[in-house]
């Protein structure tokens, strides 16, 4: 039988080797239902705020769907830990092929997150909004 726990740490490393698979389903079930996601430099016409597991889900279900000419191969988060022991800074590099055919790694975004009671109570995405946009511009053929 097992005694560990799962520490704030081990549940913001689950939360980004899951992210590859794009499953918006098994991103929300580390959420609280009160999860605070925050993007503050958001594409153009997307939310700066969601509230709610149900609403970010929908949105990371939308968002991700949304870019079918993108394989995500592969995710090396650098989590730092803070002097508060409920939240981490994340950087995220991913490896993707573009709709163009390029393969490599680049950097992200950067999240900070909180994790109370075992779950993530908030979410701050500071993702690279150029490159996405710049993406889905490949995929309709503009670049």
């Amino acid at each position: 039988m097992s005694t560990s726990v799962e520490t704030p740490r081990d549940l913001v490393e689950r939360l980004f080797l899951g992210l590859p698979s794009r499953d918006a389903d098994r991103f929300a079930a580390l959420l609280a239902p009160d999860v605070v996601f925050e993007i503050p430099f958001p594409i153009p016409g997307e939310p700066t705020r969601i509230e709610g597991r149900e609403q970010v889900r929908e949105y990371l279900a939308s968002r991700w769907s949304g870019m079918p000419g993108v394989q995500v191969h592969g995710i090396r988060p650098a989590i730092h830990e803070t002097t508060d022991p409920e939240v981490f800074v994340v950087e995220n590099d991913v490896e993707v092929t573009r709709p163009t055919g390029e393969r490599g790694w680049f950097r992200s975004s950067v999240n900070v997150i909180r994790v109370r009671d075992g779950l993530v109570t908030l979410f701050r995405d500071y993702m690279d909004t150029g490159r996405i946009l710049t993406m889905r511009q490949e995929m309709q053929g503009r670049v």
